[in-house]
Order: C-alpha cells, then sequence, then structure tokens
C-alpha cells in the first residue's frame, strides 16, 4: 500500500538521495559538492605574495612562448651588464683566490636568496659544477650557468636520502664524484629549492664531511635593487650602482662522522652563510632579511 500524504494524495517512492562518495573522483554522487582534500605534500600553495605568484605566471607564460633558451640567455647578459657596472666591494677574497689556485676541490655555499649573481663567481681555470634542482625554474637555471662554464647537476640540495623522485641520489653521487676525482668547485644553495629560507639543509655538509673538503660561504649584496616577495625574498640587483661580495674562511669539516657531526657542521654552515650575508647587506646600506622560523617552509 502506497503511503498517503497529508493531504490524502498517494506520493510515490523515491529513490534512495543519500550523497555517497566517489570512488575515484573528489566529487560526491548525489550532490555534487566537491570534497576538500589536503593539497599532496609535494604541491602545496606557496606562501609568495599574489606579486610574486604573477610574477611566476608572467615568466612561466614567456617560458612558453619564446621559450628556455632565449630567457637563460637575456639572464646570462643581465647578470653579465650588472657585474660589469657595479662598483664591488670585496672581503675575504684571498681565502677564496687560495682554494681556486689548489688542485683539490671544494664546496661554496650561499643562499638561494642571493642566487643572482653566484654565475659571475666562477673562476677560470677551475672546473664549477653546480646542483640545481630537477624542475623546469631549474632549466632556466641550468642554462644561464652554462653562459658562465659552469656544468649542471640536476637533484636537489635537501636531505638526497629523502628526494628519489627528483635525482638527488644519483645526483649526490655525481656531485661526490667530481668534487673527489676532478677537482672540482661545487656550488649548492643549502635552503634550495623550497625552503625555509636561510635554513641550512644538510646535503652540503654531509658532501663536505663525507669527502673531507673545505667549504667557502659566499654572500653579495647591492645598494641598488629589489628583494622581491618570494619565499626566499630573492635579490634582483639593478646595474650602474655599488654592491659587496664577502667570502668566509673556509671552513674545514671536522675528522668524525655520524649524524650529530652532521648537525654540528650543519649548523657551523648556517651560521657562516647568515654572517657573510648580514655583512654585505651592512656594506651597502641595505636592510638585512631575517632567516624563516624554524620548522616552517
Amino acid at each position: 500500500m502506497k503511503a498517503l500524504t497529508r493531504r490524502g494524495r498517494r506520493n510515490p517512492k523515491r529513490p534512495w538521495t543519500t550523497p555517497i562518495p566517489a570512488i575515484s573522483s573528489p566529487t560526491c554522487t548525489g550532490c555534487g559538492t566537491r570534497r576538500m582534500r589536503p593539497a599532496p605534500r609535494g604541491k602545496r600553495k606557496s606562501p609568495d605574495s599574489p606579486v610574486a605568484s604573477f610574477g611566476t605566471s608572467v615568466l612561466r607564460g614567456l617560458r612558453r612562448t619564446v621559450g628556455s633558451g632565449v630567457i637563460s640567455g637575456l639572464g646570462a647578459w643581465y647578470i653579465r651588464l650588472v657585474a660589469r657596472t657595479t662598483r664591488w666591494t670585496v672581503v675575504g677574497g684571498a681565502g677564496w683566490q687560495a682554494l681556486t689556485a689548489q688542485p683539490a676541490g671544494f664546496v661554496c655555499v650561499t643562499w638561494h636568496g642571493r642566487l643572482f649573481m653566484a654565475p659571475s663567481f666562477a673562476p677560470r681555470g677551475k672546473r664549477t659544477v653546480a646542483m640545481i634542482s630537477n624542475s623546469s625554474d631549474g632549466d632556466l637555471v641550468a642554462g644561464i650557468v652554462a653562459a658562465f662554464g659552469v656544468a649542471a647537476l640536476r637533484g636537489s640540495s635537501h636531505d638526497h636520502a629523502k628526494h628519489r623522485s627528483k635525482g638527488g641520489v644519483a645526483a649526490f653521487r655525481a656531485v661526490a664524484r667530481q668534487l673527489r676525482d676532478n677537482g672540482a668547485l661545487v656550488g649548492i644553495t643549502p635552503d634550495g629549492p623550497r625552503g625555509p629560507r636561510m635554513r641550512a639543509q644538510e646535503g652540503a655538509a654531509r658532501l663536505a664531511l663525507m669527502q673531507g673538503a673545505p667549504v667557502v660561504a659566499v654572500g653579495f649584496s647591492v645598494r641598488w635593487g629589489w628583494n622581491l616577495p618570494s619565499w626566499d625574498r630573492f635579490l634582483l640587483p639593478l646595474p650602474f650602482g655599488s654592491g659587496a661580495i664577502v667570502y668566509s674562511t673556509p671552513r674545514y669539516p671536522p675528522d668524525e662522522d655520524g649524524p650529530q657531526a652532521v648537525e654540528r657542521f650543519r649548523l657551523a654552515l648556517e651560521d657562516d652563510l647568515n654572517a657573510v650575508t648580514n655583512q654585505a647587506d651592512d656594506l651597502c646600506g641595505r636592510a638585512r632579511v631575517l632567516p624563516a622560523a624554524v620548522g616552517s617552509r
């Protein structure tokens, strides 16, 4: 017997309409609403400002339109323009020159936000390799450094044991071979490619300890330039101004190993990098950039 409504009308049975979650889609069947899922760990949105996000979108559009090679060429040209038209104050250059004159390899570290002028520091007559991330932005950087005679080894400078999908293990081994067998200068950004800003990951410290190689921290700054509103507060210098390049005293790894030794050396490199970066900013009358909070991304 069919159910009756309050007015006595027969009301046919309706199909079951409770929303049932779809198995292969984030949309619920029956209700048409979208379930909120947390973004995968490696694909979360960056905390960059809308200005930085707009700049990233413009860069991607240019890359699709004219190609990475053209953008890399323009980037290399601009770096040379800044390098040649800036009045540089150099601090600690004697230790740097002594290391580059030796046949043995060593490690050079700089923060990701001060990466722009790094290719121009590459010494002539010394094989130089740089560890660059396996990303579309890394493609641009690899093209730029190649114009300065720097070979790119693609992979992450973070803990090499945790980033197998980005070729971190293979890149780490390749860098170790270059350092050991070819006496290369190895360039690493310890807080790249994702941050947190000015917080060193353990890749550079582990590499130096394994190979017994000294590490030099390099910081640069300029009086005229912009700190972009990106996670690393990237410094984009302007030409025809003044600037400073500060080299740390070479830091030699201790004759010990183990996780505690890596952590102590990592902290020492982080302090060296912050010291030379702050000194360069002070020489140029530029406000210091503060490191990100410990544990932030």
